[in-house]
């Protein structure tokens, strides 16, 4: 099984976030890719996990071809933008920007005094059709909670809020990143204890959460 962790990754940023870059797929960045990050799984092409510094902002900028999903993992988020203009991302809720054929445009602001921390997932659409969308949805604890993908050949994002003792698994190549906590992931007869801010790939895996986590798990339906 691989795995990467936050001290291998040198912390970037841009405006007002400080990052660690755990997945930038070559498909995506080509030679502009860090060597130290992880290819991506399927359609996931970047995983970042970012620290909003207080009042700061990512400042107005567009995207095309490429989905965005945002976890916001302790403080708030205000966004603006082209799609959900105005709305406000407590800890807890994630938020899904999608392309369509147009792309869209957007700020994401931390209004607070204290910084915020947040996960961010792009992935390429296999079809670039339709308006943009956009929506926001706040996964329950301890479900497994479908964010991204539902069709034959896409890459499924699942959130999972998992309380010690709980287990998940997957069939087949998968990619993780456990945001906070601490779990156990059995690939076949060898057992890997993971702490926080960790980034895995492997087959056939088996999840047990050893304390409250939070993990995103990317595989491929």
């Amino acid at each position: 099984m691989y795995t990467l962790t936050r001290d291998a990754l040198s912390l970037d940023g841009f405006a007002g976030l400080r990052e660690r870059l755990y997945v930038m797929d070559s498909r995506r960045f080509g030679d502009q890719r860090l060597p130290d990050s992880s290819e991506g799984l399927g359609q996931l092409v970047y995983l970042a996990d970012a620290i909003f510094l207080p009042h700061g902002s990512t400042r107005a900028h567009e995207h095309s071809a490429v989905d965005i999903i945002s976890v916001v993992v302790r403080g708030r988020v205000r966004h603006e933008g082209s799609l959900g203009d105005g709305e406000v991302l407590e800890a807890g809720d994630v938020q899904v920007q999608y392309a369509g054929a147009y792309g869209f445009r957007h700020n994401e602001i931390n209004p607070n005094d204290s910084g915020t921390h947040m996960i961010q997932l792009w992935l390429q659409p296999r079809r670039h059709e339709g308006p943009p969308r956009y929506r926001v949805c706040r996964p329950a604890p301890d479900e497994r909670t479908a964010v991204y993908g539902k069709y034959s050949g896409d890459t499924r994002i699942d959130v999972w809020r998992a309380s010690a003792g709980r287990q998940a698994g997957q069939p087949g190549r998968m990619l993780g990143y456990l945001v906070y906590g601490s779990v156990r992931v059995t690939e076949g007869e060898q057992t890997h204890h993971l702490a926080a801010e960790t980034l895995f790939i492997g087959d056939d895996l088996i999840l047990d959460a050893d304390s409250a986590s939070l993990l995103l798990l990317v595989h491929e339906l």
